[in-house]
């Protein structure tokens, strides 16, 4: 058994490449788990990971890439920035037979503490571009978010009653009609 792997609630962005050390007639049933039940997959059982999604993790056979590198699958099918794989290029395109890899996603976003069994062991621990885990706690009470009452519309604009336009307008005609009267006499 290897060290123990202590995952952080809501990881984001890092991939781990493990070797997987099996005989190649065992190797088919870690590529493509039987049965949907997380019990039923050998990868999720070696990690020690529950929650497990297996929809972030592939099981790859080395020699399936051709000429490609392992390092140069990463880099381009995993956005790994090459200065993230540069140290490790060596060790990682010596790998032969088959490889897991797993991305923070497979985990659920839940803290766990992954006790890596055989026949897997990890080679790598690689960030994604822009992948960090963010590590600072919020510290001040800002962080917890308020909410603020919705602003006051402005009052409605007064609207001059039907009636109130009727008399001024019957008004103006008594006014109009005293001047052109009282203005012929």
């Amino acid at each position: 058994m290897s060290e123990p792997i202590d995952l952080p609630a809501h990881e984001a962005g890092v991939i781990r490449v493990f070797a997987l050390d099996l005989p190649e007639a065992e190797a088919d049933r870690w590529r493509a788990p039987e049965g949907s039940d997380e019990g039923d997959d050998p990868l999720a059982r070696a990690l020690g990971a529950d929650p497990f999604d297996r929809t972030y993790a592939e099981v790859i056979r080395v020699a399936d890439l051709g000429a490609m590198s392992l390092s140069t699958y990463l880099a381009e099918g995993y956005g790994l920035p090459e200065d993230e794989l540069a140290s490790l290029r060596g060790r990682l395109d010596a790998l032969t037979g088959h490889v897991a890899v797993t991305m923070s996603s497979a985990f659920g976003g839940k803290p766990q503490r992954l006790e890596v069994r055989a026949p897997l062991r990890l080679v790598a621990r690689l960030t994604e571009e822009g992948g960090q885990t963010p590590r600072i706690a919020l510290g001040s009470g800002s962080g917890h978010g308020t909410i603020s009452p919705a602003p006051v519309p402005p009052p409605p604009a007064r609207r001059t009653s039907p009636l109130l336009a009727l008399l001024a307008l019957v008004l103006l005609a008594l006014l109009v009609t005293a001047l052109v009267l009282g203005g012929g006499g």
